[in-house]
């Protein structure tokens, strides 16, 4: 099947659930369980949310991280906090600033969340493969950002 179709579909279960469930953390479960059941190249998604200045882990899939904290500028997470912009990494052993979760990872894309004008967490998704993400990737996980910004502004 094709990816944006996939995408698309995928969008049309998680705008669902967001008018379904009342609950951040489980809405956010959900959000996870979706998108790791469904793009077999994502092999851990989860969230990083912003609490006292830093991003603190929030609901995953994938193998355990150590990193369940990380200041903003360190490691492409917080990097994308600090440039307030989504980031792609083809390969993470390019990467100066790269905080590994796990030996198995080569690529990463990390999308803000956006309330208010403030960032208030990300969409953190690695891949085993290398160059995993592209420009569908971007505009699909950019929109399910916004479909949390909405359900939070709410």
């Amino acid at each position: 099947m094709e990816k944006r179709k996939v995408f698309d579909d995928l969008l049309v279960r998680i705008d669902q659930k967001a008018r379904e469930i009342d609950d951040m953390d489980e809405f956010y479960g959900e959000v996870v369980k979706i998108l790791a059941d469904n793009v077999p190249y994502y092999n851990w998604t989860g969230f990083y949310f912003m609490k006292d200045g830093e991003l603190v882990i929030g609901p995953y899939i994938g193998r355990p991280t150590e990193h369940l904290k990380i200041k903003v500028g360190q490691g492409v997470c917080g990097r994308a906090v600090a440039e307030k912009n989504t980031i792609i990494v083809d390969d993470v052993t390019k990467e100066d600033n790269y905080l590994a979760c796990s030996l198995e990872t080569k690529s990463e894309i990390v999308v803000p969340i956006w309330v208010n004008g403030d960032i208030i967490g990300e969409i953190d998704i690695d891949s085993d493969d290398l160059a995993a993400f592209d420009e569908e990737d971007k505009r699909f996980l950019e929109k399910v950002a916004e479909i949390i910004s909405r359900k939070l502004k709410k």
